[in-house]
């Protein structure tokens, strides 16, 4: 029997959130152009070990 409750629902009992974070950047070649990444994922803070995967 195929279980109704989401992986999303299961991560919030965990103790995740919802986590965004905004990435501004510039390339070294282009230093006037200022570029934006939007991430979010469910992350587990303070120590937010998801996006620290992410950004290393």
């Amino acid at each position: 029997m195929e279980s109704t409750v989401s992986g999303e629902f299961r991560l919030q009992m965990n103790g995740y959130g919802l986590t965004a974070a905004e990435i501004h950047y510039h390339l070294p070649d282009h230093p006037s152009l200022l570029q934006l990444y939007v991430w979010q994922d469910y992350d587990l803070a303070p120590d937010f070990p998801t996006l620290t995967v992410f950004w290393a």
